[in-house]
């Protein structure tokens, strides 16, 4: 069942990609014709109109007819779940970012080298989610910038664009050829052999509160919203292993995890100020308008109040639970935080928990490793040498039963729960290549409606 994951599984089976569900040899060339004469033929306008002599539409045409077979050659000659040769990522960001240089010179003029090359370079090492890779594009588009505009003053946006591109790519790869921000786990793969992921996509354009109702029309099963004692996890014993021992936690603890619907939650983010005005943009162009993943930017957000339900979905009648989703929304409104479904699995003597947050055709799934903290506290995290905790980026097409992963090497979480003064709290702490960016403290307390000095289940 896709809601059960207690069936141990195989690293070797885990990290194998085979091609039952890749799509045919024909298919994907087209795919790659397609998105390479896309591509050729934007990035080459821009770049013949940039050129004497040539201009836009031969650039155009030069650009389809010469990159199409590239990205066609590239894609079929590449392993299963290997990424595309580091020529081709070079090559193909350079377009990209011709096309990028382009809008820039719209909108600064096209005697703006110096600060075109600028904001490419540092657009190009913030993609690089590490700061100092940050300031090596800001380093790479100021000297680029620079000489570009001494050799000819009159040189149009979308080149420089390109070669900061080049001379950043080429940098960075060679800086940082031994740490990858991305590993590919799994190219179209069933889901059955990814125990790790959690394979539920988003099939519309908005997630939003009402998305396990939905799930539970598609695949056929019993939905009940926030069932009276469910909880985000059947039992905390089948996280049982070598690090973790279900025994030693607080019992509040055990009650908030297997009982979750007994409890509401508030909430107070601690944003870090580098981070907070990129996640205001994020929020305002990505998150809401998906219903997904919109956390509080402050405290006075945070004071709207909290709404937590856990929704269900019963697969085959037998009155068990099969997936389970935790929906927060804001009180105010009824509009999503979070949407996630929570599931676990064990590999060897090791329990884990997965946690899937659905979006348009794909999922971002964190896996967090369980250990015991001080006496009786809980820490949920993803820092461990060992091959499952991480966060996984999915594409899922569920028609074909088959799943391409990525795995985030740059990002991180801990999830601490504790009892201070008889009172249930939480830490949850995100990070950035090493960089903790936000902290959600939160608070859980028994409804009213629970007699809260009675002891727990």
């Amino acid at each position: 069942m896709p809601g059960r994951r207690s069936t141990a599984c195989s690293v070797a089976t885990c990290h194998m990609a085979t091609d039952r569900r890749r799509r045919s040899r024909s298919g994907r060339l087209a795919d790659a014709l397609i998105w390479g004469a896309a591509l050729g033929a934007a990035s080459g306008a821009v770049i013949g109109g940039a050129i004497d002599d040539i201009g836009a539409a031969a650039g155009a045409v030069a650009g389809a007819v010469l990159y199409a077979p590239a990205e066609a050659f590239s894609s079929l000659s590449r392993g299963v779940a290997e990424p595309q040769p580091l020529w081709h990522r070079i090559l193909s960001s350079a377009l990209l970012m011709a096309v990028f240089g382009w809008v820039l010179g719209l909108i600064y003029g096209p005697d703006e080298a110096l600060i075109t090359a600028v904001i490419s370079g540092g657009l190009l090492g913030l993609l690089g989610l590490r700061p100092v890779k940050f300031a090596i594009g800001l380093l790479v588009g100021a000297a680029v910038g620079t000489l570009l505009e001494t050799l000819d003053a009159d040189i149009e946006p979308a080149l420089v664009a390109a070669a900061v591109t080049v001379v950043y790519r080429v940098i960075a790869a060679v800086a940082y050829r031994n740490r990858p921000l991305v590993r590919v786990m799994a190219e179209e793969v069933p889901a059955a052999e990814l125990r790790y992921v959690v394979p539920f996509e988003a099939r519309s354009r908005y997630v939003g509160a009402d998305y396990v109702e939905q799930l539970a029309q598609v695949r056929g099963g019993t939905f009940r919203r926030n069932p009276p004692d469910v909880g985000i996890l059947a039992s905390l014993d089948g996280l049982d292993g070598p690090a973790f021992d279900a025994t030693r936690v607080h019992p509040l603890i055990r009650e908030f995890y297997e009982h979750t619907s007994r409890f509401e939650l508030s909430i107070i983010p601690e944003w870090r100020r580098w981070m907070k005005p990129f996640y205001e943009v994020f929020k305002r162009l990505v998150a809401e308008p998906l219903g997904q993943a919109a956390i509080p930017s402050n405290i006075e957000e945070a004071q709207r109040g909290m709404v937590s339900t856990i929704d269900t979905i019963d697969l085959d009648d037998d009155d068990e639970v099969d997936i389970r989703g935790w929906i927060r929304t804001f009180a105010d409104s009824g509009k999503p935080i979070y949407v996630g479904i929570y599931t676990s699995f064990r590999h060897e003597d090791r329990g884990y928990v997965s946690v899937g947050f659905p979006i348009p055709g794909a999922n971002f799934t964190a896996t967090l490793l369980p250990r015991n903290c001080a006496e009786h506290d809980l820490l949920l995290t993803s820092r461990a040498e060992l091959p499952f905790p991480g966060h996984y980026l999915s594409s899922v097409d569920s028609e074909r039963d088959a799943l391409t992963v990525l795995k985030l090497l740059a990002f991180e979480e801990q999830i601490f729960v504790y009892v201070a003064g008889g009172e249930l709290k939480t830490e949850h702490s995100f990070y950035l290549a090493g960089q903790r960016f936000l902290t959600l403290h939160y608070e859980m307390a028994r409804l009213p409606a629970l007699d809260r000095s009675a002891p727990p289940a």
